[in-house]
């Protein structure tokens, strides 16, 4: 269920400008770290309906601020843990970044294979986990509550995770509703470190388990995005060339 910022535009991912930010409140008057992951299973739709979940294709539009136009999108991701990426810009082909399971790519309209390196790696075995929000203290042995945020009004409970390796992880946590609004990581960007933020929201229900329907990218802006979801299917059958190369 992790839509996560690596996932997506090959190397970016962010979130939108934070607004209000209100100071953390105490710690007496915080719930646990415990009762925010389990408040995030049952919003979703509970264990139960995620685990008769084996894989997910979502289909939409994708709009990229550097391109200026709309483009499809295809976003494909099965248990345990490998996801895909597909995006056709008008002119000039195809882009295909992939992880399948141990190791990923990039395929790029000029007919480039470029394979991921040891952290992007690190951290794509993380963020491709098909059922991620079962597994954070899995995948995240340090779990800290950093406090409570006031985003865009709505109050949200501030949660790093950092993994053995790789980068730590923010998610927030919607006190009103329990679903992930957000997270933001760290990342490398053309030989820099940058910070990326990503939003999710218009949650909808497919099979019983809440999907966010519209993901947003504004930090950093070079790589500024929206994704808007058209359609979502669990347990598609044919999946044999969703992670296998095409160059």
């Amino acid at each position: 269920m992790k839509m996560t910022t690596r996932q997506f535009v090959i190397v970016a991912a962010g979130l939108a400008a934070w607004a209000g930010n209100a100071p953390a409140e105490a710690p007496a008057k915080l719930p646990s770290v415990e009762a925010i992951l389990k408040r995030n299973v049952e919003a979703l739709g509970g264990e139960k309906a995620m685990r008769k979940l084996k894989n997910r294709e979502a289909r939409g539009k994708i709009r990229l601020e550097a391109f200026g136009a709309e483009m499809p999108v295809i976003l494909r991701h099965a248990a345990p843990n490998k996801e895909a990426m597909e995006l056709t810009i008008e002119g000039l082909g195809t882009v295909r970044d992939v992880f399948a399971g141990k190791k990923g790519w990039t395929e790029t309209p000029d007919g480039r294979v470029i394979e991921k390196k040891e952290r992007e790696l690190a951290n794509k075995k993380i963020d491709a986990d098909f059922f991620a929000y079962l597994n954070f203290k899995k995948n995240y042995p340090k779990i800290e509550l950093q406090g409570v945020e006031q985003v865009g009004g709505r109050k949200m409970f501030a949660v790093k995770m950092t993994p053995r390796k790789g980068d730590a992880d923010t998610f927030f946590f919607d006190a009103a509703t329990g679903l992930v609004s957000g997270i933001a990581t760290d990342a490398e960007m053309q030989g820099q470190e940058v910070e990326t933020r990503v939003l999710f929201r218009d949650y909808k229900s497919i099979d019983g388990v809440q999907v966010p329907h519209t993901l947003e990218l504004k930090e950093p802006s070079f790589a500024a995005f929206t994704i808007r979801l058209e359609s979502v299917k669990h347990n598609v059958k044919d999946t044999a060339n969703w992670f296998k190369k095409t160059k």
